[in-house]
């Protein structure tokens, strides 16, 4: 049933009204069916999506491409402030799987494929939040089928072990680490998932297809948001002027550790984590100044500051929860890879609505 979508969801993908829609129907354009209990006729979503990326109107060619609009996933889904992962609450996620059971619910796979046999000691050399990429690069480089685009989930639960293996300063077998890393799997087409998903389309191999979103990852709004939510929560915890730390936190308008792009009130991903510091840990310095933190800005904590909480209270390195995020969405990102491997090749394009310049 992911394959259908209703009449009504069809018509808000292609910003058409039902009549539009129906008479794509009896041109052949499109293809429905009905389902018994079901008060709407159910649309192909790929016809769909290769409606809307494809124009029929005699538009410029820059114009039958896909808009963000239409583009489909069943890795997650975000609905108001709740967060699900293939349909489940992250709550809920977090509270009967650790990690290795949320990357196999995640990926949908149990099989494990190793990767090959590569030199990765250069890559404990590096700079902790610079390892993992790097490793992915080396075994890309090395890797004689790294185009291959098959078993990308199987690769992908047999790549994690070596990647954790690089990173023992992130403390992985601790549960807060482990919850946080879990609640990070995935969060929609945010950048790096986007730009994975972009160089799948192009038929990137799966390795390369992760460095892309790596890079995006490594943007200081994304991936590197968390240093400085550690940083300015550490300057609070040592007893710096809060209102100092706050300042020295905000960058271009916006302020590590708060508020987020989707959420309009709290980010259930640093509810799930914080929750289970104040469960075991209810004293702990870094939630009390988590909380100052909030009430002199008035915002909501997203996950960002429950990482560098975390991260305070267990001793981890500054880059550790940035570590965490690209180990988290690893899983992610392979997960939306392999669905990106069954659309149309080269969807994703931009369009310039102004001249060269």
């Amino acid at each position: 049933m992911d394959r259908w979508i209703t009449t009504s969801e069809a018509a808000e993908r292609l910003g058409v009204k039902r009549g539009t829609l129906y008479s794509y129907v009896s041109r052949g354009v499109l293809h429905s069916r009905r389902m018994p209990g079901q008060a709407e006729s159910l649309f192909d979503r790929t016809e769909v999506d290769s409606l809307a990326a494809v124009k029929h109107d005699g538009r410029r060619e820059a114009d039958r491409l896909l808009r963000f609009r239409a583009v489909t996933t069943r890795v997650s889904a975000l609905r108001g402030d709740a967060l699900y992962l293939r349909g489940r609450p992250i709550s809920e996620v977090c509270a009967t799987m650790d990690f290795a059971a949320a990357a196999r619910f995640a990926l949908e796979a149990d099989q494990v494929a190793a990767p090959p046999a590569v030199d990765l000691d250069v890559a404990r050399t590096v700079a902790l939040e610079r390892r993992i990429p790097l490793a992915v690069a080396l075994l890309a480089a090395r890797d004689p089928v790294r185009a291959d685009r098959s078993h990308v989930a199987e690769r992908t639960l047999g790549l994690l072990p070596v990647l954790a293996g690089l990173v023992p300063e992130a403390r992985l077998d601790h549960h807060w680490v482990d919850a946080l890393a879990t609640c990070l799997i995935d969060n929609g087409l945010a950048a790096s998932t986007t730009a994975a998903r972009v160089a799948a389309s192009a038929r990137a191999g799966f390795y390369d297809a992760l460095l892309a979103g790596y890079g995006a990852m490594a943007g200081v709004l994304h991936g590197g948001a968390p240093a400085a939510a550690h940083a300015m929560l550490g300057r609070v915890l040592d007893g710096g002027d809060i209102d100092a730390a706050i300042a020295d936190a905000a960058w271009g308008g916006h302020l590590a550790g708060f508020g987020h792009i989707v959420y309009t009130g709290e980010d259930p991903r640093a509810t799930v984590v914080l929750g289970l510091m104040r469960a075991d840990r209810p004293d702990a310095p870094a939630l009390r100044a988590v909380a100052d933190l909030a009430a002199r800005t008035g915002r909501s904590v997203n996950i960002d500051l429950a990482g560098a909480a975390v991260a305070h209270t267990l001793g981890l390195p500054a880059r550790a929860t940035e570590v965490l995020f690209q180990y988290g969405r690893t899983v992610g990102m392979a997960a939306h890879i392999a669905e990106e491997y069954e659309e149309a090749p080269l969807r994703w394009r931009g369009t310039n609505s102004g001249g060269v310049r």
